[in-house]
């Protein structure tokens, strides 16, 4: 099996060992708080928020103090997730389209049955046969 954090740089001062610690201890926590805070129970939200939640403390460890209020930084970083993800919903103005006119105009004519299509063509072989070849091109 691959390793993915095979190319990544370890950090220093043990932020590593203490982000599992992090993890392990606070994920389900977490994922409910964030869970109790949604417009609407979606676990599957959750999860990826508290993914997101995660996502951003592992990219500021450097910078993040993780001393005895963790929880609460944790939860500072959920709340401020849940916001970006409700305000980034909130601004894609998607409005539902009615395309029914457009696609009746640009609709193509309905094929002929496929009498009309055997008629047409002994009605053009038909009229082929009867004339006469061109001058210089024998019969």
């Amino acid at each position: 099996m691959f390793d993915v954090t095979a190319a990544q740089q370890p950090l220093s001062g043990g932020y590593p060992d203490r982000l599992s610690e992090v993890f392990a201890t606070y994920h389900a926590s977490i994922r409910t708080f964030i869970y109790y805070r949604l417009n609407r129970p979606d676990w599957h939200l959750a999860e990826d928020l508290a993914s997101e939640t995660f996502l951003r403390l592992v990219r500021d460890a450097a910078t993040v103090d993780l001393g005895n209020r963790t929880a609460g930084l944790l939860r500072t970083i959920a709340r401020r997730v849940i916001t970006d993800h409700y305000r980034l919903a909130r601004n894609t103005r998607e409005e539902p389209t009615d395309f029914g006119d457009w696609f009746e105009e640009r609709r193509l004519p309905a094929s002929l049955p496929a009498e009309d299509h055997a008629v047409t063509h002994l009605t053009t072989v038909a009229m082929a046969a009867d004339t006469p070849a061109p001058l210089g091109v024998a019969a």
